[in-house]
């Protein structure tokens, strides 16, 4: 099992108003979002969901296709989508990891007074600190 997974992608803007992110290595690997809308990351959610899916059911993951065979339309351009698995298996299942911490007594006695679960409040000060939701 891979860290990192690079597979071409093919981008179709179709005139509907929305961008096809198709991946042709993989039956049933695409999406599509709203123009103007960030198909990047979008298509880095299916690849990772897609790759997450082949290997916990143990097969074998297809080999990238030469871009040169793909044969594109006028509408339509190839890119390269990379994805980063231990992020995204992260984000598929939480998994969570024993820290041991320590802190100013008087902090600590507060903190158990008023019921605060430590856990979480490092979790949302750390989220917090990243700028994540």
């Amino acid at each position: 099992m891979n860290d990192n997974y690079t597979y071409p992608a093919i981008i179709d803007y179709n005139e509907e108003g929305f961008i096809n992110i198709i991946f042709p290595d993989f039956d049933n690997a695409f999406t599509c979002v709203p123009k103007g809308e960030d198909y990047i990351t979008a298509a880095q959610d299916v690849l990772a969901l897609t790759i997450n899916d082949i290997e916990e059911s143990g097969s074998n993951l297809p080999e990238k296709t030469n871009v040169e065979k793909i044969e594109i339309r006028e509408n339509q351009k190839i890119i390269y989508i990379n994805v980063w698995m231990p992020y995204h298996r992260s984000q598929i299942k939480v998994v969570y990891v024993k820290k041991t911490l320590t802190i100013p007594t008087w902090i600590d006695e507060l903190a158990k007074a008023n019921n605060i679960n430590f856990s979480a409040t490092l979790v949302e000060a750390i989220k917090r600190k990243l700028s994540l939701r």
